[in-house]
């Protein structure tokens, strides 16, 4: 019988994850057939006797070398057999029905990719039901720390969390799947965007739940690659006449990052690793930039829309900062704001 779902975990250092993890799938009641991947990214812990011994019937597939988020999960996507694909990280518990639920609304939405809601480890507060991004490619959780009981029915996204992202398989193969440039980090930002511009509709089913065990944090090496695939993303998918009236406000979020990056030498370090990086590589991305541009189907207003004109500075740093800050550069942002951007 044809299988309808495939399930992709892609593991690194996962094995305290994945104890947890894999039994709230089995545990699903569904109506359906699934196809459960494990991709062991070249993890040193022990996944892949585990997976062997306690679960032979997944199917495990060791990743001979490092390639990422993005790398490991295109690995997985080149062995689905699903007709939907769920992009799941191991540190997830899903809740009771979720699976089922997620189902039924990939069915009655054929061309649009979901997220569930996500929930932190205390089951009350959210931690992302999509993501959303200001208009110069800073991306946070959409309705982070907020009640979950104020986040319900489906709803339409900006941007997809990656942490349960469920799609047609044959929609992720025509997108090309993540961006394995990428490596970690934005990587789900660049496939919705990418999935907007081919007309395609991103939603949050809000009465699907998984509790998502992951605390926000930062290192030199995670802010590198934020910030490089941040602008690497913002160059590929926007026209140039966007590209170009973007600047000025670019140059200001460009600031605040210099002014983050103050905090440590690793930190700077990053920054110019940023910089050369993209200069390096500025051809190719031409080219990426290019054929986007090429096969759009929607204008970049139509792209942006739920865009969000300031950053929301409280998920970055404590108050009253936060608050100075927002009260500071919202103005500012508002005047550099490029006229076919329209925010929320």
């Amino acid at each position: 019988m044809p299988i309808d779902l495939t399930i992709i975990i892609v593991s690194y250092a996962s094995l305290t994850d994945l104890q947890r993890c894999l039994p709230s799938i089995l545990r699903q009641q569904v109506s359906f057939r699934f196809q459960l991947v494990i991709v062991d990214n070249h993890g040193q812990d022990g996944v892949a006797p585990f997976v062997k011994r306690d679960y032979p019937d997944i199917m495990l597939l060791s990743n001979p070398a490092n390639t990422g988020y993005a790398g490991g999960n295109n690995l997985g996507l080149r062995h689905s057999e699903g007709q939907w694909v769920l992009f799941l990280n191991p540190d997830t518990e899903l809740h009771t029905g979720v699976l089922q639920q997620l189902f039924q609304t990939a069915q009655a939405h054929p061309r649009a990719l979901i997220n569930p809601k996500l929930v932190n480890s205390d089951m009350v507060t959210i931690n992302a039901c999509g993501n959303q991004m200001q208009y110069t490619g800073i991306t946070t959780c959409r309705g982070l720390n907020k009640p979950s009981s104020t986040y319900t029915g489906l709803t339409a996204v900006p941007l997809l969390s990656g942490a349960a992202l469920l799609a047609p398989t044959a929609i992720v193969r025509e997108l090309g799947g993540f961006d394995e440039t990428y490596f970690m980090y934005f990587e789900d930002a660049d496939l919705s965007l990418r999935a907007r511009l081919q007309g395609f509709l991103l939603l949050c089913d809000q009465e699907a739940v998984i509790t998502h065990f992951y605390r926000l944090g930062m290192n030199p090496n995670k802010f590198y690659y934020l910030e490089r695939n941040r602008l690497l993303t913002l160059r590929k998918v926007l026209s140039q006449r966007t590209w170009q009236q973007l600047i000025p406000a670019l140059l200001l979020t460009e600031l605040l990052t210099w002014g983050f990056a103050l905090r440590g030498l690793a930190y700077l370090k990053s920054r110019f690793r940023t910089y050369r990086w993209l200069w390096h590589h500025r051809r190719s991305i031409g080219q990426q930039h290019l054929a986007l541009q090429q096969t759009r189907q929607i204008t970049d207003t139509q792209l942006m829309a739920g865009a969000t004109l300031s950053i929301p500075f409280e998920q970055l740093v404590p108050p009253p900062i936060s608050q100075f800050a927002r009260a500071v550069l919202s103005p500012l942002y508002r005047i550099l704001k490029p006229r076919q951007i329209v925010t929320d």
